[in-house]
């Protein structure tokens, strides 16, 4: 008998729809982590993007007897979860300063390096958190999770020529910002300026 874990998801909103609990269990279990990283990208708070993730899920399978849409469930919820992170955005209006910021980067070559390489990704973090939404969306998504052009234009219901000017736009002001933020006397570290390089 095939596992529930091999399914792919609209299989099993198809078992989910006829009443299979384990296949809803599957659906958020599969797609949490992602929901997660996308909404702690839109809201910089890790508790918000939590009940982001969790509400969004469960609320798409809530309605799931009526569910039905051109676009597959992963590109759905990836949606979902822009648009909602972006409303509770508007809602608290935060600083631009990430809660917990660098704690999706990964290795820890040296404690000095690791240190050096957190304040970047909380430089970069708080400079993109601080983007207009569908900016800091299209980084969330090409940069953060490394879609192509093609699928975020998808997740964004927009082209791949608007995607493009989205980062094109959000790549510029991201650089005035971290240079805009060094002291006189301070040289910009090559390690920000090659990871803004590398967005977009």
């Amino acid at each position: 008998m095939t596992s529930l874990a091999a399914l792919d998801d609209e299989t099993l909103i198809t078992k989910s729809r006829d009443g299979d609990e384990g296949a809803v269990r599957t659906l958020v279990t599969r797609h949490m982590d992602e929901a997660y990283r996308i909404a702690y990208r839109m809201v910089g708070h890790r508790a918000q993007a939590e009940d982001i993730a969790q509400d969004v899920l469960m609320k798409m399978l809530g309605y799931r007897q009526g569910w039905f849409s051109t676009a597959s469930f992963h590109t759905w919820m990836r949606r979902a979860v822009i648009n909602r992170g972006i409303d509770e955005y508007r809602k608290r209006r935060p600083s631009t300063t990430l809660d917990d910021a660098g704690e999706l980067t990964s290795g820890d070559p040296t404690q000095e390096q690791q240190m050096m390489a957190n304040e970047d990704e909380s430089r970069i973090a708080a400079g993109v958190l601080a983007l207009p939404d569908r900016q800091r969306a299209a980084i969330t998504l090409c940069f953060y999770e490394n879609m192509g052009l093609a699928e975020a234009a998808e997740v964004l219901k927009t082209s791949v020529g608007a995607v493009e000017s989205l980062l094109h736009r959000a790549k510029a002001t991201l650089r005035e910002r971290l240079q805009g933020d060094t002291r006189p006397q301070d040289k910009p570290r090559a390690s920000v300026a090659s990871k803004v390089r590398t967005i977009a």
